[in-house]
């Protein structure tokens, strides 16, 4: 299954469990409709495991962003013509 449908489906068992779960009252049919809903969802939400920020990911993306804020910090700062060509040279 094309991951954004396999989402789409878990989310969707999610919030047809939701509605069900708001009746008033329930039958043998309604409960089986939610515990039906409850598995697909159950069985489907790995999906989001691939997104999940883990502390390795969140250390790699606080790097990065302190080297852009580095980048940007030394490109702010007044440099002399000559000194720009080699820093642009050296960036290709």
């Amino acid at each position: 299954m094309i991951p954004f449908k396999h989402a789409f489906e878990c989310v969707r068992a999610l919030v047809d469990l939701s509605i069900m779960a708001q009746y008033r009252s329930h039958t043998y049919d309604t409960i089986a409709y939610m515990e039906h809903y409850l598995d697909q969802f159950q069985r489907m939400n790995g999906i989001y495991l691939e997104f999940r920020l883990t502390k390795p990911t969140l250390a790699k993306v606080n790097e990065q962003r302190r080297e852009i804020l580095h980048q940007r910090m030394q490109m702010s700062q007044p440099v002399a013509p000559s000194k720009r060509g080699r820093i642009r040279d050296d960036d290709r």
